[in-house]
């Protein structure tokens, strides 16, 4: 974990010098500052030396100004580095969920890519602030003002000898007892994510069923349940400060009284004891900066944990290493599937969810592909387009293993309108533009085939009109036709429509189904309805995972009763 963070601060390794070595001359000004004090009561005070006082005190002031210029340089520096570590950061971590395939998709869930994006990734910034700042002042500060009060005195130093242990081990069984905790703080962070984001964007189905007191009870349940983890923690920590002070005053007392003594018999003078204080004070404070250091490294190292684990994921679909692109050969099947097996764990030993398909798609087919609920026809989708790989069989695509193909080439030649609809805030030219860069005599002619031209062309922008995120300012039907458009767009080779048609009337479907005759590409048509799919060239009949009927419309009549079922369901 750490060596992934020192490779993003190496970058930034000037401004990580610099910086600290601003925070080393700030911390000798201010070790500096207890002798002068010292110098002004012993010489100054005792003498009655009014210019002696005069000149030190200047003196003791420069050196605090002179401290402050130094602060705010390190500030700056430390801030340089650890802004730009957490911009590189979350720009990586970015790009890596991008690579992710359906899988790792599902695995991590939204709502924890975002945290890990956001906080984890924020707490990796301040830390590597702090640390530029601290790591060089608070140890300094702490052997320093040892080392000096050891130079006034070393029988009245014993106290810091005994103070320093005591404080360190308070902070490890502090580091063992609230390391566990972090780690859960940020998983139930991650449930009260994924529990807002479900209430924000299912919003109208929660109102519509009057749940929302229901929801108020899931959301405090996952947040009481985040608060009392957090409250172990607090009060945990709320016990460190009030502790280590104890034990620091207790010092100072003995400090006092033992040196009270000292100077009674001559042995020490007072100046000497206020800057023996003083010192105390100063090791007092590192300590309790370092504790501070501790529980935020605690706290860094279970984001940087999260945040690894991202980048150290594999993602299960991507190109062959060296992959080029297939240049065109003779083939028979655009599409065929052999013996293909799939299941969401890909694992062999487990149940599959598809089953032993066998059937092949040729050029400018049609292809329709019809089911009930939960058969395997959006998954089939999905092979197809290789969001999954097959647990077992093979895809070839252009008599080519679909797997041989680079990524960015299948994607471009195939196209797909998913079962969620979804837009991107922006006008309506860029999300049209999404897949290539058309020009807008192609989007129209896309927006015509899709039966969207009819609306968009009464907009006052027109392709500059612009949609909200989600989509939030169009019907479901408008943008199912949208989508349909965009995909259109570039005129890819084979056009996968996954019931993305089931908000269209019945002669918009219709209409729809016409003009994508015109185009010239080989059409998956994946729906609920039988009478959009029953003029296809071949139709696929689902049933739990297996094809149970193959063949055109008025075959699958006769032979295949389920189809029939849905059929004259539908017709009757």
């Amino acid at each position: 974990m750490m060596k992934r963070l020192l490779a993003y601060i190496k970058k930034y390794k000037w401004y990580a010098i610099i910086g600290p070595i601003f925070k080393l001359l700030e911390a000798v000004l201010e070790l500096l500052n207890p002798v002068l004090v010292a110098r002004i009561i012993d010489v100054g005070v005792q003498n009655k030396d009014w210019s002696y006082i005069g000149k030190i005190g200047l003196l003791i002031f420069i050196s605090c100004l002179v401290s402050f210029c130094f602060s705010l340089i390190s500030q700056k520096f430390a801030a340089k580095t650890s802004v730009g570590v957490a911009t590189d950061f979350r720009k990586d971590v970015f790009n890596k969920v991008t690579t992710f395939s359906h899988a790792e998709l599902d695995k991590f869930g939204t709502a924890s890519i975002v945290n890990r994006l956001t906080n984890d990734i924020g707490q990796v910034e301040t830390s590597v602030s702090i640390f530029f700042r601290m790591m060089v002042r608070v140890p300094f500060l702490l052997v320093g003002a040892f080392s000096l009060s050891l130079a006034i005195n070393k029988k009245m130093s014993l106290v810091f000898l005994v103070l320093i242990p005591i404080v360190s081990l308070i902070l490890f069984f502090y580091i063992k007892k609230t390391t566990p905790y972090f780690k859960q703080i940020r998983v139930k962070l991650d449930n009260v994510s994924r529990v807002t984001k479900e209430n924000l964007s299912g919003t109208r189905v929660i109102r519509a069923f009057n749940k929302q007191a229901d929801e108020q009870k899931r959301f405090e349940a996952v947040s009481q349940d985040f608060t009392d983890t957090s409250i172990k923690v607090s009060k945990i920590s709320a016990l460190l400060n009030p502790v280590i002070f104890l034990i620091v005053d207790l010092a100072t007392i003995a400090l006092l009284y033992f040196g009270g003594l000292q100077i009674n018999i001559g042995r020490m003078s007072q100046g000497d004891l206020i800057a023996l204080i003083d010192y105390i004070s100063i090791i007092t404070i590192s300590l309790l900066l370092i504790s501070q250091i501790i529980a935020l490294f605690v706290r860094t190292s279970a984001s940087l944990h999260r945040l690894n684990e991202i980048m150290e994921t594999t993602p299960s679909i991507k190109d062959k290493e060296g992959a080029k692109p297939i240049r065109k050969k003779e083939f028979d099947s655009l599409m065929e599937f052999r013996q293909v097996c799939f299941n969401y764990s890909g694992n062999t030993g487990e149940k599959y969810f598809i089953k032993n398909l066998n059937f092949s798609i040729y050029p400018h087919q049609t292809i329709g592909i019809i089911g009930g609920t939960g058969s395997g026809k959006t998954t089939i989708a999905s092979l197809m387009t290789r969001f999954y790989d097959v647990t077992s069989g093979e895809i070839l695509y252009k008599g080519t293993n679909i797997k041989e193909y680079p990524i960015s080439q299948l994607r471009k030649e195939i196209s797909i309108v998913q079962q969620r609809s979804t837009l991107f805030s922006g006008s309506l030219r860029e999300n049209m533009q999404l897949r290539t860069n058309a020009s807008d005599e192609e989007i129209v002619e896309a927006l015509k085939i899709s039966q969207a031209w009819q609306f968009v062309s009464e907009w006052k922008n027109g392709l500059d009109y612009q949609i909200m995120a989600g989509g939030k300012n169009v019907s479901g039907g408008q943008m199912q036709r949208l989508t349909i458009a965009r995909a259109i767009v570039g005129k890819p080779e084979m056009l996968i429509l996954d019931d993305s048609s089931s908000a269209l009337d019945f002669l918009t479907d219709s209409n729809l189904r016409k003009a994508l005759k015109k185009l010239d590409s080989t059409t998956v048509l994946i729906s609920q309805r039988a009478t959009s799919i029953m003029n296809a060239d071949l139709i696929i009949v689902l049933d739990n995972g297996d094809v149970v009927g193959m063949g055109k419309h008025k075959e699958l009549l006769k032979n295949c009763e389920i189809y029939r079922e849905i059929y004259e369901s539908q017709s009757k």
